[in-house]
Protein backbone atom coordinates (compact mmCIF):
# COMPACT_ATOMS: atom_id res chain seq x y z
CA UNK A 1 0.00 0.00 0.00
CA UNK A 2 2.71 2.34 0.88
CA UNK A 3 4.22 1.56 -2.68
CA UNK A 4 1.38 2.37 -3.90
CA UNK A 5 0.75 5.76 -2.59
CA UNK A 6 3.95 6.47 -3.06
CA UNK A 7 4.11 6.30 -6.75
CA UNK A 8 1.52 7.95 -7.13
CA UNK A 9 2.49 10.37 -5.25
CA UNK A 10 5.55 10.84 -7.46
CA UNK A 11 3.14 10.50 -10.80
CA UNK A 12 1.52 13.48 -9.60
CA UNK A 13 4.42 15.35 -8.94
CA UNK A 14 6.32 14.74 -12.50
CA UNK A 15 2.51 15.70 -13.67
CA UNK A 16 2.60 19.21 -11.84
CA UNK A 17 6.36 19.46 -13.13
CA UNK A 18 5.13 19.54 -16.71
CA UNK A 19 1.41 21.20 -16.12
CA UNK A 20 2.42 24.09 -13.79
CA UNK A 21 4.40 26.19 -15.62
CA UNK A 22 2.37 25.86 -19.27
CA UNK A 23 -0.96 27.02 -16.91
CA UNK A 24 1.16 29.59 -15.52
CA UNK A 25 2.00 30.45 -19.10
CA UNK A 26 -1.15 30.60 -20.47
CA UNK A 27 -2.44 32.64 -17.40
CA UNK A 28 0.24 35.85 -18.23
CA UNK A 29 -0.06 35.35 -22.16
CA UNK A 30 -3.91 36.27 -21.61
CA UNK A 31 -3.41 39.22 -19.21
CA UNK A 32 -1.06 40.60 -21.64
CA UNK A 33 -2.94 40.14 -24.80
CA UNK A 34 -6.26 40.78 -23.59
CA UNK A 35 -6.70 43.91 -25.71
CA UNK A 36 -4.84 42.49 -28.33
CA UNK A 37 -0.85 41.66 -29.23
CA UNK A 38 0.78 39.06 -28.89
CA UNK A 39 2.76 37.25 -26.45
CA UNK A 40 5.14 34.03 -26.01
CA UNK A 41 5.82 33.45 -21.44
CA UNK A 42 8.16 30.69 -20.51
CA UNK A 43 8.54 29.74 -16.80
CA UNK A 44 10.49 27.48 -15.27
CA UNK A 45 10.62 26.38 -11.62
CA UNK A 46 12.06 23.01 -9.71
CA UNK A 47 9.93 22.09 -7.95
CA UNK A 48 7.22 23.50 -10.14
CA UNK A 49 4.96 23.58 -7.13
CA UNK A 50 6.68 26.92 -6.45
CA UNK A 51 4.80 28.56 -8.69
CA UNK A 52 2.14 28.70 -7.09
CA UNK A 53 3.51 30.93 -4.02
CA UNK A 54 4.88 33.00 -7.31
CA UNK A 55 8.30 31.56 -7.16
CA UNK A 56 10.67 30.26 -9.82
CA UNK A 57 13.87 30.29 -11.37
CA UNK A 58 12.95 31.81 -14.77
CA UNK A 59 10.72 34.24 -15.89
CA UNK A 60 10.91 34.84 -19.78
CA UNK A 61 8.22 37.01 -22.07
CA UNK A 62 8.07 38.48 -25.61
CA UNK A 63 5.38 40.24 -26.67
CA UNK A 64 4.48 42.47 -29.47
CA UNK A 65 1.20 44.76 -30.23
CA UNK A 66 -0.13 44.87 -26.99
CA UNK A 67 -2.49 47.06 -25.54
CA UNK A 68 -2.42 47.84 -21.95
CA UNK A 69 -3.38 49.86 -19.61
CA UNK A 70 -1.77 51.60 -16.71
CA UNK A 71 -1.95 50.23 -13.73
CA UNK A 72 -2.30 51.77 -10.38
CA UNK A 73 -1.18 49.01 -8.24
CA UNK A 74 2.00 50.11 -6.60
CA UNK A 75 3.54 47.00 -5.58
CA UNK A 76 3.85 45.07 -9.03
CA UNK A 77 7.55 44.22 -8.42
CA UNK A 78 5.68 41.85 -5.94
CA UNK A 79 5.17 39.60 -8.88
CA UNK A 80 8.60 39.44 -9.87
CA UNK A 81 10.68 39.12 -6.93
CA UNK A 82 10.33 35.61 -6.55
CA UNK A 83 12.19 34.79 -9.52
CA UNK A 84 16.20 34.38 -10.08
CA UNK A 85 16.05 35.58 -13.87
CA UNK A 86 13.70 37.87 -14.99
CA UNK A 87 13.82 38.85 -18.62
CA UNK A 88 10.58 40.71 -20.40
CA UNK A 89 11.13 42.10 -23.74
CA UNK A 90 8.24 44.11 -25.51
CA UNK A 91 8.00 46.03 -28.72
CA UNK A 92 5.69 48.39 -30.65
CA UNK A 93 2.52 48.43 -28.26
CA UNK A 94 0.33 51.39 -26.59
CA UNK A 95 0.27 51.79 -22.49
CA UNK A 96 -1.88 54.47 -21.68
CA UNK A 97 -1.39 57.32 -24.36
CA UNK A 98 2.38 56.38 -24.21
CA UNK A 99 3.43 54.63 -28.24
CA UNK A 100 6.31 52.36 -26.87
CA UNK A 101 8.57 51.06 -29.27
CA UNK A 102 10.81 48.73 -27.23
CA UNK A 103 10.65 47.98 -23.35
CA UNK A 104 13.36 45.56 -21.92
CA UNK A 105 13.11 44.61 -18.38
CA UNK A 106 15.79 42.15 -16.45
CA UNK A 107 17.34 40.85 -13.68
CA UNK A 108 19.92 38.27 -12.96
CA UNK A 109 19.83 37.59 -9.17
CA UNK A 110 19.05 39.71 -6.50
CA UNK A 111 20.57 43.39 -8.06
CA UNK A 112 18.32 45.61 -9.43
CA UNK A 113 16.12 45.20 -12.17
CA UNK A 114 17.25 47.18 -15.44
CA UNK A 115 14.65 49.31 -17.74
CA UNK A 116 15.66 50.25 -21.27
CA UNK A 117 12.56 51.97 -22.80
CA UNK A 118 11.82 54.28 -26.22
CA UNK A 119 8.36 55.73 -26.37
CA UNK A 120 6.74 58.74 -27.42
CA UNK A 121 3.27 60.75 -26.51
CA UNK A 122 1.71 64.16 -27.60
CA UNK A 123 0.69 67.05 -25.32
CA UNK A 124 -2.79 66.07 -26.54
CA UNK A 125 -2.78 62.64 -25.39
CA UNK A 126 -1.65 63.06 -21.53
CA UNK A 127 -4.12 65.84 -21.78
CA UNK A 128 -7.23 63.54 -22.89
CA UNK A 129 -5.46 61.34 -20.47
CA UNK A 130 -5.16 63.10 -17.29
CA UNK A 131 -2.11 64.69 -16.88
CA UNK A 132 -3.28 64.74 -12.89
CA UNK A 133 -3.66 60.93 -12.99
CA UNK A 134 -0.06 60.46 -14.16
CA UNK A 135 1.66 61.70 -11.10
CA UNK A 136 3.58 63.76 -13.80
CA UNK A 137 4.30 67.91 -13.33
CA UNK A 138 2.33 68.40 -15.98
CA UNK A 139 1.40 71.87 -15.78
CA UNK A 140 5.25 72.92 -16.54
CA UNK A 141 5.31 70.13 -19.26
CA UNK A 142 1.92 71.34 -21.15
CA UNK A 143 2.55 74.35 -20.91
CA UNK A 144 5.42 73.83 -22.55
CA UNK A 145 3.99 72.31 -25.80
CA UNK A 146 1.18 74.18 -25.03
CA UNK A 147 2.74 78.09 -26.16
CA UNK A 148 3.05 76.17 -29.32
CA UNK A 149 0.21 75.73 -31.86
CA UNK A 150 1.70 72.57 -33.35
CA UNK A 151 3.72 71.43 -30.52
CA UNK A 152 -0.12 69.84 -28.79
CA UNK A 153 0.01 67.17 -31.30
CA UNK A 154 4.03 66.61 -32.40
CA UNK A 155 5.65 63.36 -30.81
CA UNK A 156 7.40 63.97 -27.76
CA UNK A 157 10.57 61.20 -27.21
CA UNK A 158 10.98 59.52 -24.30
CA UNK A 159 13.83 57.40 -23.64
CA UNK A 160 14.27 55.01 -20.35
CA UNK A 161 17.64 53.73 -19.00
CA UNK A 162 17.68 53.21 -15.62
CA UNK A 163 17.89 50.63 -12.78
CA UNK A 164 15.12 49.62 -10.25
CA UNK A 165 14.78 48.14 -7.25
CA UNK A 166 11.59 46.61 -5.50
CA UNK A 167 10.82 48.15 -2.50
CA UNK A 168 8.48 45.35 -0.51
CA UNK A 169 7.40 44.99 -4.31
CA UNK A 170 6.62 48.99 -5.05
CA UNK A 171 8.68 50.50 -8.01
CA UNK A 172 11.66 52.37 -6.66
CA UNK A 173 14.28 54.21 -9.03
CA UNK A 174 18.15 53.61 -8.11
CA UNK A 175 20.04 55.08 -11.25
CA UNK A 176 20.03 56.35 -14.17
CA UNK A 177 17.01 58.23 -15.81
CA UNK A 178 16.35 60.45 -18.67
CA UNK A 179 14.08 63.53 -19.28
CA UNK A 180 11.57 65.26 -21.15
CA UNK A 181 11.62 68.93 -22.39
CA UNK A 182 13.91 69.59 -18.91
CA UNK A 183 11.62 67.13 -16.71
CA UNK A 184 12.45 63.84 -15.09
CA UNK A 185 11.27 60.75 -16.74
CA UNK A 186 11.30 58.90 -13.18
CA UNK A 187 7.19 58.97 -12.98
CA UNK A 188 6.78 57.80 -16.47
CA UNK A 189 9.32 55.19 -16.24
CA UNK A 190 7.42 53.73 -12.90
CA UNK A 191 4.23 53.93 -15.20
CA UNK A 192 4.76 52.19 -17.70
CA UNK A 193 6.51 49.67 -16.23
CA UNK A 194 3.92 48.93 -14.05
CA UNK A 195 1.17 48.56 -16.73
CA UNK A 196 3.28 45.71 -17.84
CA UNK A 197 4.66 44.06 -14.36
CA UNK A 198 0.96 43.93 -13.06
CA UNK A 199 -0.09 41.45 -16.08
CA UNK A 200 2.70 39.45 -15.33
Amino acid sequence: MIGIVAAALAAVLVAAQFALPAIGEGQIEDRLTENGGSATVKLSAMPAVRLLWGDGDTLDVQGADLELDLSENPEVFDRLDGFGKVDVSLADFRAGPFEVASFELARDGSGPYTVRSTSSTTAAELVDFGVDSLGLPGGGLLGFFAEQATGVHRRIPISLDMEMESDDGRVRVVSGGGTVAGYPTGPLAELITAAIVVRL
